[in-house]
């Protein structure tokens, strides 16, 4: 008997080729054609300029000219680490790494595509360090998660247990800096002076 396959309520398409900005040398410009059928049927392609603050980018289209619009970084959601399909059977997926708009899904910009998968999880890490985003991962839902728990703009980690006392640490010297030897108590009462062990 097979395994049961539970197909994802979405599914992302994607039509480009493989994309790879880096993210260490901004600003870097990356051209995206369209996944949608119907722009695609207008020949339109997105050229976007990622910049540590802003992403500018240019929808254009050899009918209906040029569309320019600008964003703030503040405005995205997040790095998201995405799966799409080239072909509906969804046989050949593609990894993809996309900035999220926080409202308008139609302004999020690919930032790396990989047929492969191949360093896709560093450039994910990476993109969300230098554009201090938090990391996104699609479930099988489409619905995006953060990868990690944050309070405000701080990760959280998963908290570590306590490694304990030193065993050795319960172990009290017999005197005072003197291990193995009685403490002295009855020649201080005898002399009136302090054991050698002070």
């Amino acid at each position: 008997m097979g395994r049961a396959t539970i197909a994802p309520l979405t599914r992302k398409r994607w039509a480009g080729g493989e994309i790879d900005a880096d993210p260490f040398a901004l600003p870097q410009r990356v051209t995206i054609p369209a996944p949608d059928l119907v722009p695609r049927l207008f020949g339109f392609i997105r050229y976007a300029d990622i910049r540590n603050d802003v992403v500018k980018a240019t929808d254009s289209s050899p009918i209906l000219g040029l569309f320019d619009w600008t964003e703030p970084l503040s405005a995205y959601r997040g790095v998201a680490l995405r799966v799409a399909h080239r072909k509906a059977s969804g046989a050949k997926p593609v990894i993809l790494v996309e900035i999220v708009h926080e409202t308008n899904e139609k302004h999020s910009v690919v930032l790396h595509a990989s047929f492969d998968g191949a360093d896709v999880a560093a450039r994910w890490r990476s993109w969300a360090r230098v554009l201090r985003l938090p990391l996104l991962l699609e479930d099988r839902g489409g619905e995006l998660q953060e990868a990690e728990r944050r309070l405000g703009s701080l990760r959280i980690d998963v908290p570590q247990p306590h490694a304990g006392a030193n065993p050795l640490s319960t172990r009290r010297p017999m005197t005072f800096g003197h291990t193995g030897r009685p403490r002295l108590f009855q020649q201080r009462l005898s002399t009136g002076t302090r054991p050698p062990a002070y």
